[in-house]
Parts: C-alpha cells; sequence; structure tokens
C-alpha cells in the first residue's frame, strides 16, 4: 500500500487500533481520526516503534459534533492532495439517551450521521486517488431500524436497540453510497468484524456488564486482530471477490437481510436533513 494515503476513525484502540497497525506494516500513510488526541498520540508513537512506518498522523475528530467533523476535511483536504481509503470504524453504544447538538440521538449521531457526513465531505479527496474505497465497519448485530423515530421519541430508549439500529443504517447507507460513487470509480463495503469482547465500544457499560462481556468474550470471542483481518483484506487487496455495496465477513461476502432500495433512499433522506 505504499503512496496510499488511509483515514481510520477510532484508530487508538480496539479494532482501529489493530487496522492502523497492520496498514501501517503494508506502508501505507495513515491518519489516526480520534476524538482523544493525548491518546492517539501514545498509540501513534508505539505503533511507528512496531511497524518502522513514520507516515502514522493524529487528528482530532469528534464525530458527534458537525464542526469537528468539517474542521478535519477542511484540515486534511490542506494537507494532501488525494484519499485513498477512508474506513469509518469508530462506534459508540451510549447508556443513556442523549443528543448531539444538531437533535440526533448520539448513538446514531456519532455512529450514522457523524460517517454519512465525513464520507460526503472527503468525497473529492476520494474522487482525485480513485480507484478509490470506502470501508464502514458494521455488525452482525442489526436490526430494528425505524426510520420514523430515530431519535426514540415514540419509544422507550434502550442501549441495545440504539446500537443495533446504527448498525443496520451503517449496511444500508453503505449501498446507497456505492450506487453514488459507482460511475466516479469509488468501491464502497460494509463489514462485521464479528464478536469482539475487547474494545472501547462497551466503555459506558457497568462494571458488572463489562465482567460479563469479557466473560462470554473467552467463549465466543475473537481478538482485535481477527476483528480487523477483514477491513485490513478490503483496504488492501488488489481485487475484492464481492459486489461493490456489499456486506463482508471473514473476507466473504454474505447476504444481507437490509437490502431494500427505496428505504436505503428515505435513510440517506433522513441522514441529510438531521445534519442540514
Amino acid at each position: 500500500m505504499k503512496d496510499k494515503v488511509v483515514i481510520i476513525t477510532g484508530s487508538n484502540r480496539g479494532i482501529g487500533k489493530a487496522s492502523t497497525k497492520e496498514i501501517a506494516k503494508l506502508g501505507a500513510k495513515v491518519y489516526m481520526a480520534c476524538r482523544s488526541v493525548d491518546s492517539a498520540n501514545k498509540v501513534k508513537e508505539e505503533l511507528i516503534s512496531e511497524t518502522k512506518n513514520k507516515n502514522i498522523f493524529v487528528r482530532e475528530l469528534d464525530l458527534s459534533s458537525v464542526q469537528s467533523i468539517k474542521n478535519f476535511a477542511e484540515a486534511f483536504q490542506k494537507e494532501e492532495a488525494k484519499l485513498d481509503i477512508l474506513i469509518n470504524n469508530a462506534g459508540i453504544m451510549s447508556q443513556a439517551k442523549k443528543l448531539n447538538a444538531v437533535g440526533a440521538e448520539m448513538t446514531f449521531a456519532v455512529n450514522v450521521l457523524g460517517h454519512h457526513l465525513l464520507t460526503k465531505l472527503l468525497a473529492d479527496s476520494l474522487k482525485k486517488a480513485r480507484p478509490s474505497r470506502i470501508i464502514n465497519v458494521a455488525s452482525d448485530y442489526a436490526g430494528g431500524l425505524d426510520l420514523d423515530d430515530i431519535n426514540f421519541d415514540k419509544r422507550n430508549y434502550d442501549t441495545t436497540a440504539a446500537y443495533k439500529q446504527s448498525k443496520q443504517a451503517n449496511r444500508m447507507l453503505t449501498r446507497e453510497w456505492a450506487k453514488n460513487l459507482q460511475s466516479k470509480n469509488i468501491s464502497v463495503y460494509s463489514m462485521t468484524p464479528g464478536w469482539v469482547p475487547n474494545t472501547d465500544l462497551f466503555r459506558e457499560q457497568s462494571t458488572l456488564n463489562k465482567a460479563v462481556i469479557k466473560t462470554v468474550g473467552f467463549v465466543g470471542g475473537r481478538s482485535v486482530e481477527r476483528g480487523a483481518d477483514t477491513i485490513v483484506w478490503l483496504a488492501s487487496s488488489n481485487k475484492i471477490d464481492g459486489s461493490n455495496g456489499g456486506f463482508f465477513k471473514d473476507r466473504k461476502e454474505l447476504v444481507c437481510q437490509f437490502n431494500n432500495f427505496e428505504n436505503e433512499k428515505k435513510l440517506w433522506d433522513k441522514c441529510d436533513g438531521l445534519l442540514t
């Protein structure tokens, strides 16, 4: 991946960190887009030492903030003439219902809206590098998206339901992005890393729940390295055996149960409406 420029959101921990490490090993220039700059800078030094790749950079990005996303994209475009790979990895699972500055429920704001806006703002940079790729980290754990109640105004807020609907949205928007960018020679894929308990996703869980997650993870969980493998493969392979807009696991395309042309467009419009 020499001469490739890559952005990875949420790259200072878990799957994002593991993906950054492997992609840096392949010689790419990597931008770690993270909310916590101090934490990311420590990881950056660690990764430079391990990979011997000095082209790893940290930039601040808070995906819950429209202004932060705009600032990040503007600064990146001043630094780099192109973007080869955008990996939308960062995610949260908010324990309580919270709204961001534009009035969107926080899990949806970070996992979906933030990456949607980031992709829009970086589209020109991706076009300059074409053929280029966008990789959206989704999940098997998805479903229950209510396009008429994204903010849980009509339903009781539930942490799991909020997370699952955001991951369904990731998979649906991937196909809509693929339709919109296909003529620009930009490929878009979503993937699931599988059950990876050792991530920062569960940072808001109670101590008891964290212990349960860790225990269950010993039985059916995956390492962050295995979770990152398909991300790295999608980013680095010369040819992807699968369809543009496809949903992947373990380097294979899966049939996505949320395939609905009409709802994908409705979701896109809903996201655009929340961002304006």
